[in-house]
């Protein structure tokens, strides 16, 4: 059966591969309706028990997006030309597309106390009207009001906030990278004006722009230096420019049609789904390499150019296809997490290792064969390496085999010292305003996290009556006395302020009022200041039935932010009234329990996956020994290089986790045709030693090649911007080197052990 696809192959190349031109133009035209969603969605696990409770809480409080300027400078931010240019930013706020309002410490009011002592409404008189010796006296009003050191303002003033609220903005990325220009035009105005100050912008759009341009500068510097790299180490192995360059035709063509059958699909790319086009640039040429390497060892031998080429598909096409088959499932098992980010990474990479496949047997035999006799490759160039493995497995067995599997067991027992831990903010670039703002925002303000709750009353009106109002004060009570608290923004400061302000400024009126109808009117006026001042932020819904509350916390890590909220649940279970509901308001807890929820779904998923994998071994290879042999190596590489990143780093994501279950579908291609020739050889009668040196011969130049690719290819992206991408290539890079090092080093000393142990006189004597 094989021998008549492989005469099919060969015989009918030339209609195969105009069919494979003309299918691979129309499926890559796709690539023109690629898309990209760097929102947080794509990152967030669906169906989350929590996540209509948040989807509720937006429906009830609606709320603007917003662009966070962040202005720091030394010693402090109080002195003329700082002043200066927030007020030059407060006055130009409308250059951003879609800005409606803007809140800074120009426009700051001052809250009545000190109003009605300084005989002013706001903190910054007009600014025309500032002089040197007014600044003193801004500065230490300012730090002593806990209401902006707590919100806007650093303690030590070095640092201050101001935010531009947005309208509507259309969902279309062309639209909402607009708004993102916009607002950097913006920003990079004011930096040139004013070059001792620095001037910072964040917010939702500016991540997406953030990923927008991450992508590009991936796809233009890191990928043409894959691309030039790979060229290079395979002219280097191969001895040909030709054949390394017909094998990157292959994967570019790989590429190209894998991202347009995913635009076909509908399907965006997202933080994590637009590396996979690299990974299978790198995986792609793994399948053509076999085939380049054993046709060009054939020509060397003195075979003609279609017979040396049907013997390379015909030694290749049961391995190649059932690395493909194995490759495939070990990224679909991605699809048991619930995460668009994991899942559709995982897709993508599957979708191209198929069309790698096709494209090996349907273009490659005719590109090579359209190459001349006298350009064929002077012996591999890794032939030295494989001689080298040759004498040491034949000398060097026994060692080989108990030292290895000695690191296993020690690595092994390294593997609990990897702990689990999400930052939302790994696929941030580093060198972006996004990752600074978010840690000067821990340091110096301390409100770089929050949990936001909703209290919900089952009621008309009911947050307006004054049991309700009760609950909310003993909550808030509660969650300021807590160590994880930085501040409380409640429903009911709003109350008391506006209280004490009605009743002369007067200390003890700062109080909840009990009176239901005062209580309706201090909202109806709330409602109504909100329509001059779009700025502030909702505090209750239409129908006065639920309140929002918010937490400020920071520098929790996400098992710290998971037991604060637990302890708020059972706060809430025992002390607040039954018939109130608090429900969860943000997504905080949403990324928090990524962790818990993505390890338990990739755990699954990659338990599944091994299991097909090994039946895939057993059934493809037609050996139930070999099948079962493949585990080894196969899943040691995973165990030694996680091992030694748990004493070393200690520190893992669910998206580096995931590289658990894709890297037993990568490895697997080696032990693949280590195996299946080694069994060709055997069964043609063999000794294990003959039968090793075969197999070394036929596979192990290619498998060198192909890890060489793989390795170096994934290794580059070290050089990202960012901490996902860089621990994708420190982890992926050694598992691929070390399943080398082990199918050469490990498997074969096994095979011929374990052939001792099966035939003890045969084959030995």
């Amino acid at each position: 059966m094989v021998e008549d696809l492989v005469n099919q192959l060969v015989n009918r190349r030339i209609s195969l591969a105009l069919a494979t031109i003309l299918v691979a133009i129309g499926i890559g035209w796709g690539v023109t309706y690629t898309t990209m969603d760097n929102s947080s969605n794509a990152i967030l696990v669906e169906g989350d028990i929590y996540k209509e409770e948040v989807d509720q809480a937006r429906a009830d409080f609606p709320a603007s997006e917003s662009i966070l300027f962040t202005f720091e400078a030394l010693p402090d931010i109080f002195n003329m030309e700082v002043l200066g240019a927030i007020e030059s930013f407060t006055q130009r706020y409308s250059e951003i597309e879609s800005a409606i309002a803007v809140t800074s410490i120009i426009n700051s009011r001052l809250n009545p106390s000190d109003a009605n002592r300084y005989g002013r409404d706001y903190l910054i008189p007009d600014i025309t009207a500032v002089t040197a010796t007014d600044l003193p006296e801004i500065r230490a009003i300012a730090l002593a009001d806990k209401d902006l050191t707590e919100s806007i303002l650093s303690k030590d003033g070095d640092m201050v906030l101001a935010y531009v609220r947005l309208g509507k903005i259309d969902d279309d990325p062309a639209v909402r990278l607009r708004v993102a220009e916009s607002a950097i035009a913006l920003r990079d105005s004011l930096r040139e004006q004013y070059p001792s100050l620095g001037v910072y912008a964040v917010g939702n759009v500016l991540f997406e722009r953030d990923g927008h341009y991450a992508s590009k500068t991936d796809n233009q510097v890191l990928l043409p230096i894959i691309i030039i790299t790979g060229i290079l180490l395979l002219w280097f192995c191969l001895r040909s420019i030709p054949y390394a360059l017909s094998l990157f035709i292959i994967a570019g063509a790989t590429v190209i049609m894998t991202l347009g059958t995913y635009s076909w699909l509908g399907i965006a790319l997202n933080q994590i789904s637009r590396l996979g086009p690299m990974v299978v640039l790198v995986v792609a040429i793994a399948d053509g390499i076999h085939i380049a390497s054993v046709y060009a060892q054939a020509l060397l031998s003195g075979q003609d150019k279609l017979d040396a080429m049907k013997e390379s598909l015909r030694i290749n096409f049961q391995p190649v296809a059932l690395a493909t088959i194995t490759t495939a499932m070990g990224f679909l098992s991605l699809n048991y997490s619930s995460s668009p980010a994991i899942y559709g990474f995982g897709n993508v990479i599957a979708i191209g290792v198929v069309w790698a496949f096709v494209l090996t047997l349907t273009l490659l035999p005719s590109l090579l064969l359209l190459l001349p006799v006298n350009k064929v490759p002077q012996p591999l160039g890794v032939k030295h390496f494989i001689d080298w493995v040759g004498f040491q497995v034949g000398h060097r067995s026994k060692p080989l085999f108990w030292g290895c599997l000695a690191l296993v067991a020690a690595t092994f027992a390294m593997l609990p010292l990897n702990k689990l831990d999400f930052d939302r903010y790994s696929m941030v670039d580093k060198s972006s305003d996004g990752y600074h703002v978010i840690r000067a925002l821990r340091d110096k303000i301390g409100n770089d996290q929050s949990l936001v709750y909703v209290l919900r009353s089952p009621d008309y009106y009911g947050i307006t009556y004054p049991e309700f109002l009760g609950e909310v004060e003993k909550f808030t009570a509660w969650l300021e006395l807590q160590p994880e608290t930085s501040f409380v923004n409640s429903y009911t400061d709003y109350l008391k302020s506006r209280n004490k302000a009605d009743n002369d400024d007067l200390e003890e009126w700062k109080v909840v009022p009990d009176d239901q109808l005062t209580v309706i009117d201090y909202l109806v006026g709330y409602q109504l200041i909100q329509e001059i001042e779009p700025m502030l932020p909702p505090l209750f819904n239409k129908d006065y039935s639920a309140a929002r509350l918010n937490i400020a916390t920071s520098n929790l890590s996400n098992q710290e932010l998971l037991a604060f909220a637990d302890k708020i649940d059972q706060w809430v279970e025992q002390n607040i009234t039954k018939g109130l509901r608090v429900t969860r308001g943000d997504n905080s807890i949403l990324f928090a329990r990524i962790n818990g929820i993505i390890t338990q779904e990739l755990m699954s998923g990659f338990a599944l996956s091994f299991f097909f994998i090994t039946v895939t071994m057993m059934v493809g290879l037609r050996s139930l020994r070999y099948g079962l042999v493949s585990i080894m190596p196969n899943l040691f590489p995973v165990v030694i290089v996680f091992g030694f990143w748990g004493l070393w780093v200690g520190q893992l994501s669910p998206y580096t986790l995931m590289l658990f279950s894709i890297s037993i579908g990568l490895v697997v291609d080696d032990s693949v045709h280590i195996l299946s020739k080694y069994m060709s050889a055997r069964n043609a009668g063999n000794l294990p030693k003959a039968a090793i040196a075969y197999s070394l011969d036929k596979a192990g130049s290619a498998i060198t090649i192909t890890t060489l690719s793989l390795a170096i290819g994934t290794f580059i992206l070290v050089f990202s911007n960012t901490d996902i991408f860089q621990n994708v290539a420190k982890l992926i890079s050694p598992i691929i080197i070390v399943a080398l090092l082990l199918d050469l080093l490990f498997l074969l000393p096994l095979l011929e052990r374990l052939d001792r142990w099966l035939h003890p006189v045969g084959d030995f004597r």
